[in-house]
Formats: structure tokens, sequence, C-alpha cells
């Protein structure tokens, strides 16, 4: 058996392009001991069959699990995570490339440091447009590849803020020694740093510390969120059940993203970004924050930053309210629907945890 299941879920036809640059990638890597599980999430033949021929071309073991309509992120990550049984998990998004040597460098992390749970290498944005262009010079999938990275950081794990805001931490900062920025200043000569949690995009996980977070249905992921907000909600379990996470900053892996977070963290910036949101993720996004907080938060903390976290929800509301009210009313309605689940969550939640309160406090920044 593989040392590490790669776990990659696929649902739409726009994802196709990505599909040779992302197996290309995984065939160059060092560390070569891994399978692949791939959930077909009601997505088009041509993706399938892209990924079948790469699969082949790579000649490593892999499954294809096809659903009949898209379950969504947490779903289809939790009926992988269930047939799976090796050392490590990988989760993967379709639109990453990764530097040969990421691999080899988390596996070897996990196996020195026993008691962190999940490990991910500095994500960067990768400018697809750039790639393209260079693929029709008819240039390797290597060199097209590399057209398209940038300096521009995607996400160095998830910060919390103290009103419970999740945000890619220092996302679309340059990283470079000279950054204006002093957080990237300071990291920038690190080999590791410890986060609060790491993005479900990429992330290395240690299967036997998940299985001690499960929540009911054995589940990796909330069965009722979808998407979205997921990768926080299980950033919490395991900071409550008493792990750490890491980001290794030497090693980089280049993501494409789709509904990323904004730079400045101001109100203006933050509205500004919401109005670029597709419907589908401001809904999801809104709904599983709310039931991440009622699943993890000690009382204790939310009492000592209540101010904070009632003044981002209320206008949050004000906002939605203004906007698009059907979205706000849909979005509760859910939250009542599966209460009965996110209630018998809590329970599992309080069972593991480990860590005291102000514990947690750390990790809540201004």
């Amino acid at each position: 058996m593989a040392r590490v299941s790669i776990h990659l879920i696929v649902y739409s036809q726009k994802e196709a392009k990505y599909i040779p640059y992302l197996f290309n990638s995984l065939k160059n890597q060092t560390f070569t001991d891994w399978e692949i599980k791939i959930l077909n999430n009601n997505a088009s033949g041509d993706v399938i069959r892209a990924v079948e021929s790469e699969m082949q071309d790579v000649g490593k073991p892999y499954t294809i699990i096809t659903e009949k309509e898209n379950s969504g992120f947490a779903n289809g990550n939790n009926t992988l995570a269930k047939k799976t049984n090796t050392e490590y998990v990988l989760l993967v998004n379709p639109d990453m490339y990764l530097e040969s040597d990421v691999l080899e460098k988390m596996i070897s992390f996990l196996d020195e440091h026993k008691e962190v749970s999940n490990v991910s290498t500095r994500l960067m944005q990768w400018d697809f447009s750039a790639v393209c262009k260079e693929e029709k010079k008819q240039s390797s999938l290597d060199v097209s590849a590399k057209a398209g990275f940038t300096q521009y950081i995607d996400a160095i794990g998830i910060r919390l803020l103290r009103n419970r805001r999740a945000v890619e931490w220092l996302t679309g900062e340059v990283w470079t020694s000279g950054s204006k920025n002093k957080r990237v200043r300071s990291a920038y000569n690190k080999k590791i740093l410890e986060i609060f949690g790491l993005s479900g995009a990429f992330l290395l996980y240690r299967k036997t510390a998940i299985d001690h977070v499960l929540l009911p249905g054995e589940c990796l992921f909330d069965p009722t969120y979808h998407s979205y907000k997921e990768d926080v909600d299980l950033a919490y379990r395991l900071r409550n059940a008493g792990y750490t996470s890491y980001v290794l900053l030497d090693t980089a892996a280049y993501h494409d993203r789709t509904g990323s977070g904004t730079k400045k963290l101001h109100d203006l910036a933050t509205i500004k970004n919401k109005k670029t949101q597709p419907y589908y993720i401001q809904f999801h996004s809104y709904k599983n924050h709310l039931r991440t907080l009622y699943k993890n938060e000690y009382w204790q903390n939310v009492f000592l930053d209540l101010p904070c976290i009632f003044w981002y929800e209320f206008r949050k509301f004000v906002y939605l309210l203004c906007t698009n009210p059907r979205l706000l009313l849909r979005a509760w309605q859910e939250i009542v629907v599966n209460f009965s689940y996110t209630k018998k969550a809590r329970e599992s939640v309080n069972a593991s945890k480990k860590m005291y309160w102000k514990g947690l406090r750390r990790w809540f920044s201004e």
C-alpha cells in the first residue's frame, strides 16, 4: 500500500485545462510512493477522459469514483476519505502546479514531527492566462507552467481576526526579502511557520490525527457545508484537539484560485471583494462561517471578543439584507434545517477538545 493517497475532486468542464499541468507536476515529484483517488462530481466526460489519459501516463495506482450529482467539496472529500487507509492524505485542487520537491518535504516534515496533524507549502498565485499564452508557442508543459509563476502570495495558511473573520494569510503580498509587509520580511528567511490552519485547496494530513476529530457519520468535513469554510472548521477542530499545523516556506505550490480574499482587510475592500464573488460563494461562506463558530468556539473567548464578533456579523447581515435578501433568507433556512446535525457536531467537537480556551487566543489577531 502506498504511503500517501492524493485526493482530487473534479466537477466542471472548466477544470480540463488544468489537468495536464497538475499531473505533470505530480509526475515530476521526487517522492513517488503515492496513489490517487479521483471523485467525478458530475463533471463532463471530457474532464474524466483527460484525467484517465494523464493517469495512464503517470503510471500510478488510481481509482475514479463517480457521483450522479455535484455533492460539493465537503461531501466529495468525505467519500474519498472513507475509502482511504494510507498513512497520509493529500487534498489537492485541480488548479494547482507543484514544485518537484513539495511532496518529499511535506512527508519528511510529518515523519519528523509526530505532534503535527497537517502541513502545506507556501501557496503562490499562478497566472494561468500567462500559461495559456506560452502554451500557444507549443512550449513544454514545464515551460508553460512556469510562465505563470508569480511573486505574489496566494496564501500562507489561514489566520483568524478577533472578529473571527478567516483570511488567507498574506494574500496578495510580494514574496521578497524587501517586501513592504513586515510579516513577509519576518517569514522570508524561515523554513517553517506555525499557522492556525491550512487551506483545503492544498494540504497534507496525518490520518491518525484526523481520525480523532471526525464529525458524526465519520466525516472529515461537515457534510452539510457543501463547499467553503470546511477547511476553517477542520482547522478549529484540530487546534481544539491539541494538534498543530505548519506551512513550509522553502518550497511552493502555485494556485489559480477562484473566490480569493482581499489583500486589504478594511470594510470597503471587503465589500468590493464581495461584489465580485458569485452567489454560491457568498451563500456557502455566510452560513458555514456561523456554523463553524457555533461548533468550535469556547464561550470564554466569545465573551471576551463579543463586541468585535457582533459588529462584524451585524455589518455582514445588513449588507446582505440590502444587497441580496433572498440569499440571506435561504442561508438562515439552511442553518435551521441542518441545526440538528450541527448540534451533534458541536457535541463531537467538545468531546475531542484538549486545549484550554486561553490556548486558542493567540491565534486571534487584530
